[in-house]
């Protein structure tokens, strides 16, 4: 039960921080056209409106953590059988993220009333959405398969230090012991050659 939810938790932090992406390029750019609308000349853009700014820049993040949730819970309940298999569970996270990320088109749509440019930038990042949300499935999934996202490493999404269980982050090298000369462990002396 503690590494389902330490999954939905870091499938969370992970749709929070996918959804902060497109939401802060909506926020600059709706910052960008209202502080030109300010010169006089209207721009004759959907996003002059806050109301269309704030749409766009609110129903990204929600998009962001619906698909960070939906992913954590489905890796959550999924078999260990498919946790196991990087092509299963990429696969898995794959179909959610992208078939999730429909939802950042409609809200596109809502927010530029119809424009085709961000509608058609919301269809082109589904697949992208996919890949990346495959990418992290294997640290939102590591509670469940034991150890970290990767072996000595903190998980980006959780606190600071390393995994439980995963080890050091490196192998520990002794420090080098000083050596004089004709000791033991030293390099030969060469053979000085005398002409005679």
């Amino acid at each position: 039960m503690r590494a389902s939810v330490a999954v939905m938790r870091r499938g969370l932090l992970f749709g929070l921080r996918a959804g902060a992406i497109p939401a802060g390029i909506c926020a600059v750019l709706w910052a960008a056209i209202a502080l030109s609308g300010l010169s006089g000349e209207p721009l004759e853009s959907s996003f002059e409106k806050p109301s269309a700014g704030l749409v766009a820049v609110l129903g990204s993040l929600a998009v962001g953590v619906a698909v960070g949730l939906v992913t954590g819970a489905v890796l959550a309940v999924a078999p260990l059988r498919v946790l196991g298999s990087a092509p299963a569970r990429g696969l898995t996270c794959f179909v959610v993220g992208a078939t999730l990320s429909a939802g950042e088109v409609v809200v596109m749509d809502v927010s530029s009333r119809g424009g085709y440019g961000p509608v058609v930038l919301a269809v082109l990042a589904m697949p992208v959405v996919g890949a990346v949300t495959a990418a992290r499935s294997r640290s939102i999934a590591a509670a469940r398969l034991g150890g970290g996202a990767v072996a000595g490493y903190a998980d980006a999404g959780t606190d600071t230090g390393t995994c439980p269980g995963a080890g050091p982050a490196r192998a520990r090298v002794p420090a080098p012991v000083p050596v004089r000369a004709g000791e033991a462990g030293s390099w030969p002396k060469l053979p000085s050659s005398s002409r005679t």
